[in-house]
């Protein structure tokens, strides 16, 4: 599969999954303290969140784990977990402070990103 076919299964299913759950692009965004625009460019196709994003993202709409994550070609499904308990380790873990939360999950989000071969 492409990695355009990639992206136009994703934004299918993000939208499905979103309206299922009852959901506006901005509710989905006020939750996951993102803009509006950043989901409405996930549905249109311009942009994919990140790892540990997708993660929330795939709780908030009370997905599978890794639901959305395959179909961008994100490691492989018995992974999602061990994304999980690490973003909610970090996230969870009261020593650390706003920014350097944000730096371990960015570090993660870089450690666990496919690597396209060279």
């Amino acid at each position: 599969m492409s990695r355009a076919d990639r992206r136009e299964a994703f934004r299918h299913a993000l939208r499905t999954a979103r309206e299922a759950a009852g959901l506006s692009q901005r509710a989905v965004a006020r939750v996951l303290g993102l803009t509006p625009s950043a989901v409405w460019h996930w549905e249109d196709g311009r942009a994919v969140p990140q790892p540990a994003t997708l993660v929330r993202l795939e709780r908030l709409l009370e997905l599978k784990p890794n639901a959305l994550g395959r179909l961008l070609g994100y490691g492989p499904v018995d992974d999602s977990e061990n994304v999980a308990s690490v973003v909610d380790a970090v996230q969870a873990d009261p020593r650390l402070g706003a920014a350097e939360r944000k730096m371990l999950l960015t570090f993660y989000d870089w450690l666990i990103r496919p690597r396209t071969k060279s």
